[in-house]
């Protein structure tokens, strides 16, 4: 298993070793905003965004949830996890 880290992909995995066992999550790169002024440095253009939601993230739902009450256009893909028995 591998991770992508600032756009490369590593064939690396977590380092716990340094953490005690613990996992430590990196800190988002996402941290912006889209405007329909552009102000943020992404301006909202029909077709440009996709928004990818996992229903196996406990907080997917929110997602989608905010984006039906906000009317958002933007168009979105859901991805089922595997049952494990």
């Amino acid at each position: 298993m591998g991770m992508l880290v600032q756009g490369v992909w590593h064939d690396v995995w977590y380092d716990t070793r340094k953490t005690d066992g613990a996992f430590v999550r990196v800190d988002s790169a996402f941290r912006d905003r889209v405007t329909a002024d552009g102000s943020s440095g992404f301006r909202a253009e029909p077709g440009r965004y996709h928004l990818y939601v996992s229903l196996a993230c406990p907080c997917a739902y929110h997602t989608l949830i905010i984006r039906a009450l906000k009317g958002s256009l933007l168009d979105f893909t859901t991805s089922h996890g595997r049952e494990r028995l």
